[in-house]
């Protein structure tokens, strides 16, 4: 646009400052001789206030142009954070939010080639969650301490520019790490922008922006844009975590991370649904443990918590990944053995137990074990009725207690 104006200025600027030289011709074919200095003097005067008016323009007509690049980034931005706002409420898990984060950086920071996104575990240590312009199955098998990090070495962990990543990497990474990122191609960067994605005042993880070319090539303007957009990412990541916080509360019991009866109650309807349609076959079991309140009443509550978590894991870890597991609450439990016979679900049973019997429960000094009693209801043999189901397996459990011994 500046060379178009500039193309049309000059032709105008020649018309001006031909004017005098044209007036003059003409006042001499009509007989009158002027001196030349008057059109010469006169173009100059023309000439002078048409270059200091050009002048004035053109910045303005730049200064236009800045507004509307820095505009036009500021809607590329908008768009960003409607999109990272917009993902809170249709994503399914949190991979989406920040694949979607590195993608929209490099699109928007101009200088950025690549992306990437550490979250710190349990362990402390940052793995790579997302990424662009690498290879994220190579790169999820490294996991770097806070040390070997770019903001550790920054006072008050704050945003940080890197002129030479790979300097840095070479005097503070462990040896196993830098041949590692080596040999992804992840060290091919130049320049990198690095900030922290703060949650609750805590280090949740890191971003970093990288530009495979020029050294130093990041502006304090990219660090503003990168540190705003971060903590749009915070509170998106935050909503998230709530979000699946409360979706695991609604769907798990929090003692036993096991079904809660009210979403153990959809699964089941559902499988029951398709077997009565396809003609399949499942177990419905019903346990009771026998001794809980024994134990409440002579090693405290929170001994009766431990002792229904160690149920719950030996039930956990005893049964296929197909089967479901639901807790009733209290001291019942409730699961689905899929594609079982009543005879395979007592053997799974009887093998349940043989676990709990070689695992005793040991609190305060004192060891003890989990007695339980269970009864099973077999779909079709049994009854087609799904609430006949439960109160066939639920006669069973009360006939097979009323048959044991209670042992501590």
């Amino acid at each position: 646009m500046i060379n178009k104006t500039k193309k049309t200025s000059f032709s105008f600027f020649i018309l001006l400052v031909s004017i005098p030289f044209l007036l003059h011709y003409f006042f001499y074919f009509l007989g009158k001789c002027l001196p030349l200095g008057y059109p010469i003097i006169l173009s100059i005067i023309i000439g002078c206030i048409c270059f200091y008016h050009y002048t004035i323009y053109e910045k303005i007509v730049k200064k236009h142009l800045q507004i509307n690049k820095e505009m036009q980034k500021y809607n590329e931005m908008k768009d960003i954070m409607l999109q990272i706002s917009n993902s809170i409420v249709s994503i399914e898990n949190m991979d989406e939010l920040l694949r979607l984060f590195v993608s929209s950086m490099v699109q928007v920071i101009d200088q950025a080639d690549t992306a990437s996104i550490l979250i710190k575990n349990e362990e402390d240590l940052f793995e790579f969650k997302a990424v662009h312009g690498f290879n994220l199955e190579e790169l999820s098998q490294i996991k770097l301490s806070s040390e070997e990090l770019f903001l550790e070495h920054h006072k008050n962990l704050k945003s940080i520019i890197i002129k030479n990543p790979d300097h840095f990497n070479l005097q503070n990474m462990s040896s196993k790490n830098y041949k590692l990122l080596k040999d992804t191609d992840a060290f091919k960067i130049k320049s990198t922008m690095c900030t922290p994605i703060i949650i609750d005042n805590q280090v949740y993880g890191i971003v970093n922006i990288d530009n495979i070319s020029h050294e130093g090539i990041f502006t304090e303007e990219d660090m503003v844009i990168l540190e705003y957009l971060t903590g749009q990412l915070a509170v998106a990541i935050k909503n998230v975590l709530l979000f699946e916080k409360t979706l695991f509360l609604s769907r798990y019991d929090g003692l036993t991370q096991l079904y809660h009866r009210h979403y153990f109650d959809e699964l089941f309807n559902n499988i029951y649904q398709q077997a009565l349609r396809y003609n399949e076959q499942f177990c419905l079991c019903m346990i009771d443990l026998n001794n809980l309140k024994k134990i409440n009443d002579v090693y405290g509550h929170l001994a009766g918590d431990l002792a229904i978590q160690h149920f719950a894991d030996i039930l956990k870890n005893n049964v296929r990944s197909s089967d479901i597991l639901g807790r009733f609450g209290g001291d019942e439990f409730v699961l689905i053995f899929l594609n079982s016979t009543r005879q395979q679900t007592q053997k799974k049973i009887e093998l349940i137990f043989q676990k709990i019997s070689e695992h005793p429960l040991t609190y305060d000094h004192n060891e003890f074990y989990v007695d339980f009693s269970f009864g099973v209801a077999e779909f079709p043999k049994d009854s087609t009725d799904h609430k006949e189901l439960f109160k066939i397996a639920d006669l069973r459990m009360y006939k097979n207690k009323n048959n044991k011994k209670t042992r501590m």
